[in-house]
């Protein structure tokens, strides 16, 4: 996969924030769990980005309780602006019905695994994104980089699921894996993320408008 291939999405928990997103994006991810009555806030959107949605429990870096969080995320597929929906491997594995409710809408399924301490050796990496790309149309794989051998990994992983034909996309958490937010695309990611507001997410994130140009920049200097 080259780099051209690839989408951008801004990430914000408040949607009247993504008109900062407009020019710049292909996508906007609308964190729900951490906004406020996320449905009438997608109800109210008029923007003119597509949007991706997701609805973070704890175990996976979010917010969001148990109790409804998979209602919400069904009912919020249902929106117009809502092309893409990103759900955890954990959760999709476990729960037919929201596959089933999920593909009754014309939206596609990124499936996604998040682990906020480690990142797996290389063989489960690869492992991890195979099954995710079994339950949806785009395998995403986020990880924590406590070496430079933990970033090749991944890059490593994203580059040959992206040559067998798998559509695959996340990065590495930490400082040690911030630079694969910019190079990943270079690897076979095929979406690159970054908060629509600068520091939104964490002190490691790059802002919507800065990765956009880095990665213009690292496009026409190759």
């Amino acid at each position: 996969m080259g780099a051209d291939a690839y989408s951008l999405a801004g990430v914000t928990e408040t949607l009247t924030e993504a008109t900062a997103a407009e020019g710049i994006a292909d996508f906007v991810e609308f964190r729900m769990d951490g906004a406020d009555r996320p449905l009438d806030a997608l109800d109210e959107y008029d923007g003119t980005v597509p949007l991706i949605v997701s609805n973070r429990p704890e175990w996976a870096g979010g917010t969001a309780g148990e109790s409804e969080r998979l209602e919400t995320l069904a009912t919020a597929a249902a929106f117009d602006a809502v092309e893409m929906v990103d759900v955890e491997l954990r959760t999709i594995r476990e729960c037919e019905w929201l596959r089933d409710e999920l593909h009754g809408h014309d939206v596609e399924l990124i499936v996604s695994h998040y682990d906020g301490h480690k990142t797996p050796q290389k063989s489960e990496l690869n492992q991890i994104i195979s099954e995710c790309n079994e339950y949806g149309d785009v395998a995403k794989v986020v990880v924590f980089a406590e070496e430079k051998t933990d970033s090749l990994s991944l890059l490593q992983s994203f580059n040959a699921a992206s040559e067998g034909g798998v559509r695959v996309t996340g990065y590495a958490l930490g400082d040690i894996g911030r630079h694969t937010r910019v190079i990943g695309v270079f690897y076979g990611a095929s979406i690159a993320y970054a908060p629509v507001v600068s520091n939104e997410r964490g002190p490691n994130d790059i802002d919507l408008r800065k990765l956009s140009n880095l990665l213009d920049w690292v496009a026409s200097a190759r």
